[in-house]
């Protein structure tokens, strides 16, 4: 039979353990809001400033762009994601 010490030992490793799990998920949060956040000021930003120098044409297709683009980088946080996995 396990002894009262050794089991208040195992159940110390394992709240740490548990304690690790939930500070990495919140870590991966943060820099997934972080950087869809930047991204998605980039993309206004560069939107803003060809619709107020130029022609709506040119204004589309940034905006097309922009959008593509962001697709983009949140697949690959979201790879980046999955490895650190």
């Amino acid at each position: 039979m396990i002894s009262l010490k050794a089991a208040l030992r195992l159940l110390r490793w394992i709240i740490i353990l548990w304690r690790f799990d939930a500070m990495y998920k919140q870590t991966m949060n943060v820099a997934k809001g972080i950087g869809m956040g930047l991204l998605a000021g980039t993309a206004v930003a560069a939107i803003s400033a060809k619709a107020m120098g130029g022609s709506h044409r040119k204004a589309a297709h940034m905006k097309k762009s922009a959008g593509k683009a962001i697709h983009t980088v949140g697949n690959l946080i979201g790879d980046v994601e999955k490895m650190l996995r």
